[in-house]
């Protein structure tokens, strides 16, 4: 990439970073994994960086969040939501029309980034975003925009790192060595799939020729709280499902969409870095006595072969799955799903904000639930609950896809003795120059 002159009252360094090229991005992306500060204790690559560390700026951070999580602008939503003969189609499964950086089952965004560095350790709440949309950002005004959205959407949770063992099994011993350290910043993805799991249920339940009829084939195949909607028509039985297989992945995708975001964006801004396994989620988030991790609240239960397991559920007040303890039903659960669609404040109500030229006559035409949907779906969610002692059965309320993502300044000594030409791209030999212009050393 030729790098062009920089616009007047713009960082350099983010400058060229909006302007880099999408497929420049793809091509030049790599594990780039030695960063200033660090070392290769063995081996053929044995080598220490001859500086010291240096973190991250907060505009580097702020580029790099609103790469993978930001606010887009609306979605637009173009789907049908009846068919010819004015039945549901399934529309109505959407359940926002905020759009964010990363693709997500009916606009749910059930995940949250984790991000962390010498000084902090913070959550990142993309509603709580500006409500600006996409199509207002300039290239002039971008820079303060980024920086704006991330202290709004920032939350910190505690001062320094996340602590967790360094040592195998923990952790992989090809990865000790170069992750996590100081001057880095570490992200994580963590999803939430309990909304989007009921969700779903409303969905697949709701199909106008009869919704899947789950069946507990860890049971004896019984009915998995559907047995009186299949007798009542609601339910097909030919549409039979297990419960060990449904919706186990149902947000799966998301925190990889987000790592590729931030891994693009890296490129782009010239940083190295990594996507690689974290140490085990229950230590990471916070559910062993061997750190506090991220300080996620766990509860007891047992595990869908009836063994004593522990699950993480949430955080007190930033990140609630739909479940006890958080609700003190399910049935509570799935009304606050349906409040959140269909309520007088709901995504369905006259004073949302929608994409639509025709709002109201769009607004006019949107199925609702009706009872005897709604009370399958609570007589599922009953049944899961009450039989394995948590929500959803077969997949934890909170999950981590075991992997995060490392962005540093490289130490291009290393790549100069060891890879040579090419190991790195014109935009990062330059990048302290560009972003970090005028900082003392």
């Amino acid at each position: 990439m030729v790098l062009q002159k920089p616009r007047a009252g713009v960082n350099p360094g983010f400058d060229a970073a909006i302007r880099y090229p999408l497929i420049e991005s793809v091509l030049n992306r790599r594990s780039r994994r030695f960063a200033l500060g660090s070392e290769v204790p063995g081996g053929h690559f044995r080598y220490r960086s001859r500086q010291a560390p240096v973190p991250l700026s907060e505009l580097e951070e702020a580029f790099l969040v609103e790469a993978a999580t930001g606010a887009s602008g609306l979605i637009l939503g173009d789907l049908p939501f009846r068919d010819e003969r004015s039945r549901h189609v399934g529309g109505n499964t959407l359940v926002s029309y905020q759009g964010r950086t990363w693709p997500s089952p009916c606009s749910s965004h059930g995940t949250r980034l984790f991000y962390w560095n010498d000084e902090g350790t913070y959550m990142i709440r993309p509603e709580n975003a500006p409500a600006t949309r996409v199509q207002q950002f300039t290239p002039e005004r971008l820079e303060d925009q980024t920086l704006t959205a991330l202290r709004a959407t920032r939350v910190q949770l505690f001062e320094g790192r996340v602590e967790h063992p360094r040592s195998y099994p923990a952790m992989l011993p090809l990865n000790i060595w170069s992750s996590n350290l100081p001057g880095s910043t570490m992200f994580l993805p963590v999803t939430d799939v309990t909304e989007e799991y009921i969700n779903l249920l409303f969905l697949m339940c709701g199909w106008p020729d009869g919704g899947i009829y789950l069946i507990d084939d860890q049971n004896g195949n019984r009915p998995a709280g559907t047995g009186r909607w299949a007798k009542e028509g609601l339910l097909n039985k030919m549409f039979a499902v297990p419960l060990s297989s449904f919706a186990t992945d149902v947000s799966a995708l998301e925190s990889g969409f987000i790592i590729q975001n931030l891994l693009l964006a890296e490129q782009a801004a010239g940083l190295g870095g990594w996507v690689h396994a974290h140490p085990s989620a229950p230590i990471l988030l916070g559910g062993t006595p061997l750190s506090r991790g991220l300080g996620f609240r766990f509860v007891a239960t047992r595990s869908a072969a009836g063994k004593p397991a522990s699950v993480p559920v949430g955080i007190d007040g930033l990140m609630e799955a739909y479940c006890p303890p958080y609700f003190r039903t399910m049935a509570d659960a799935v009304d606050a799903l349906v409040e959140k669609k269909f309520g007088e404040q709901g995504l369905y109500a006259a004073g949302s904000e929608l994409p639509y030229a025709q709002k109201n006559e769009f607004l006019n035409a949107v199925p609702r639930y009706t009872d005897k949907l709604i009370q399958c779906v609570k007589d599922v969610c009953a049944y899961v609950y009450d039989t394995y002692g948590r929500f959803p059965s077969h997949v934890d309320p909170i999950t981590t896809e075991g992997a995060w993502v490392q962005a540093h300044h490289l130490d291009l000594e290393f790549y100069d003795q060891f890879y040579g030409p090419g190991s790195y791209t014109e935009t990062q030999a330059r990048h302290m120059e560009l972003w970090h212009a005028g900082e003392e050393a």
